[in-house]
């Protein structure tokens, strides 16, 4: 039977339409059965379509734990071995880590081997962004996700009584508004929204100042509880095999002395290789000059993906020749400059007591919206797919809606405070060629409450 909670959930509107936006959808849906949800993404319908948008993504136990939970037994599936049918479909889609390989000066390499298949049973992969988010929207009905759509939301307010939407579960639905307080046409009102809108969430800010409404500008205001890693990623996955001379199914990485720029690269599909180059800002000096990024001065659209990709590729060329930083040009000249993904390398401040849902039980958040964190361990894929799979259940369990979103801050706030400071340290020593204590058996050994 259909829980209280579920009921209550009917009419969810999930805003953000990337792996986190759509692995709730599809966990609501299979997992709660709250079968009136939609999901409002800001991209066009031909973007959202794109299999080759956002580089690529790394799932691990734990995510593809979380992804077969909320995936559907597919029909022909007469073994009820849904591992078989979810994971393996993922596993097939990407590259297989088995390894990593340093690219020491001179040189030399040093092989670390990924145990994580010998320790769970299941190994880490590497699968397009796009992949795998199309494999998401697939579980959905076509009039769930809406493009275009949810740019403008500053906020809620209660609806008016008199509007006759309440359900009969004693559920106060919502109406969104935009920055000047007015409703957002075309919306309808829900009892939950859920937001999956990224580093830099609106719902983040409206839950943490305990608010309905954003006054000031919505960029701004989402903008102020993230921190800035003062460094700039860009990648890419690209139709072209690293090459015979490299370590078949193991990422390879170097770094700079200097700490200035890390570049790897590493199996992501049949014949594809994910590449990814992290370069440090010019920090600020005595003479008073500001940092300076490597983003700076670059044009926007599509001139500025070209002149991107032709700095890249001048800051490489003026490092030391080296054969593994030639292979990396290589793969970058044969990339596409609209299919180079470029990001700041933002992160959530500390999430400290703040639960992940709003006080009046009207907001709650998920993926990178409740928990950005640094992609030093490649755990933002997989702990939004857990978020997806600790809600869907909280919310089929739950006894009343407000019950289900306190359960699911319990059950994950304290796995995210602590995974987002373990990343935040792998990170900062990584880049200074430091040691520090490798925590992926305690992230992997995650399961489903």
């Amino acid at each position: 039977m259909k829980s209280t909670a579920a009921t209550q959930a009917e009419g969810t509107v999930i805003v953000g339409g990337g792996i986190a936006g759509l692995a709730v959808a599809t966990a609501l849906r299979n997992v709660a059965g709250v079968s009136n949800v939609k999901v409002l993404e800001a991209s066009t319908k031909a973007e959202f379509q794109n299999t080759e948008a956002g580089a690529a993504a790394q799932l691990g136990p734990n995510g593809l734990r979380a992804l077969n939970f909320i995936m559907p037994l597919s029909s022909d599936d007469t073994n009820n071995n849904n591992d078989d049918d979810v994971v393996q479909k993922v596993l097939d889609m990407g590259g297989i880590l088995e390894g990593n390989v340093m690219m020491m000066p001179g040189g030399q390499t040093m092989a670390i081997p990924d145990t994580t298949k010998v320790d769970t049973g299941i190994p880490q992969v590497l699968v397009r962004w796009g992949m795998l988010r199309s494999l998401l929207a697939e579980q959905l009905p076509e009039d769930v996700v809406v493009t275009d759509a949810g740019k403008d939301i500053a906020g809620y307010q209660q609806q008016n009584n008199s509007d006759g939407d309440d359900d009969d579960n004693n559920v106060q639905h919502v109406n969104m508004i935009d920055a000047s307080g007015d409703p957002i046409a075309d919306l309808s009102s829900t009892p939950l929204i859920i937001g999956a809108d990224g580093v830099r969430s609106a719902f983040r800010a409206l839950v943490r100042k305990d608010v309905t409404h954003l006054t000031t500008d919505v960029i701004d205001a989402s903008g102020e509880d993230v921190k800035y890693g003062g460094r700039i990623n860009i990648k890419a996955v690209v139709n072209k095999s690293l090459g015979e001379e490299y370590k078949s199914g193991h990422t390879h990485a170097c770094f700079a002395p200097d700490g200035s720029m890390a570049v790897f690269a590493g199996p992501a599909g049949d014949e594809s290789t994910y590449w990814a180059i992290s370069v440090a800002d010019t920090t600020a000096n005595n003479e008073g000059e500001d940092a300076v990024t490597f983003m700076d001065g670059l044009p926007s659209g599509s001139d500025g993906k070209t002149a991107l990709k032709e700095k890249l590729l001048a800051k490489l060329n003026s490092l030391d020749s080296d054969p593994y930083i030639t292979t990396v040009i290589d793969l970058i000249n044969e990339t596409s400059a609209d299919k180079i993904f470029c990001q700041k390398s933002e992160e959530a401040k500390e999430l400290g007591t703040h639960p992940l849902h709003s006080a009046d039980g009207r907001v709650v958040l998920a993926g990178d919206a409740a928990h950005a964190m640094s992609a030093s361990y490649g755990q933002a894929a997989n702990f939004a797919l857990e978020d997806a799979a600790t809600l869907a259940a909280c919310i089929r369990d739950g006894d009343d809606l407000e019950a289900a979103l306190k359960d699911y801050s319990k059950k994950r706030l304290d796995r995210c405070i602590e995974m987002q400071t373990r990343s935040a340290e792998r990170a900062a020593k990584a880049m200074k060629g430091e040691q520090v204590e490798d925590v992926s058996k305690w992230i992997f050994q995650w399961e489903i409450a």
